[in-house]
């Protein structure tokens, strides 16, 4: 069976964000195997400010599934999480996205990949440059370390010690 590589960011600012980001990399590992894992940041929240700071990392994550396929087990993961989001970019538990799936792009009204923001935040950016910095992005065609340079907004992250996720 064919698999390809993924690029899965996660991000947490409720409750205990480490238990939170480990326990959804474990359910990840069940949709396929993680092959990397990025380090551990810190960033203020994005949009809707009066919340807790975010824990943000990503993972390479190899797998058969197809990507709509792998959306659905997303939302059950965020789901079986109790993400709870109830204002948008609000706080939450859990939050997984795909970012990239290999080099394909997909624009339907359920799925956007590579994700549509990925490149205007760094909270997204800086763990996967983390991991693939000389991956290319399918619509830019710009190595994530070259779409880290382009960020405007000051990088408002701070990469924390090594945290251990397995």
């Amino acid at each position: 069976m064919y698999q390809t590589n993924c690029i899965i960011a996660l991000g947490s600012n409720t409750g205990n964000c480490i238990y939170h980001l480990k326990k959804a990399i474990s359910e990840l590992d069940k949709l396929g195997s993680i092959k990397k894992i990025a380090s551990l940041y810190l960033s203020k929240p994005y949009g809707y400010i009066n919340q807790n700071d975010f824990y943000n990392t990503a993972v390479v994550l190899k797998t058969a599934q197809q990507p709509m396929q792998l959306m659905k087990n997303i939302k059950k993961i965020e789901k079986k999480l109790q993400k709870n989001k109830k204002i948008l970019n609000g706080p939450r538990k859990i939050d997984i996205d795909i970012i990239f799936y290999n080099q394909l792009i997909i624009n339907t009204h359920n799925l956007t990949i590579p994700h549509p923001r990925a490149c205007e935040r760094d909270f997204v950016l800086l763990p996967v440059c983390n991991l693939v910095p000389f991956f290319r992005h399918p619509v830019y065609k710009l190595s994530i370390k070259d779409l880290v340079k382009k960020l405007k907004n000051n990088y408002l992250i701070k990469k924390l010690s090594n945290t251990h996720f397995r």
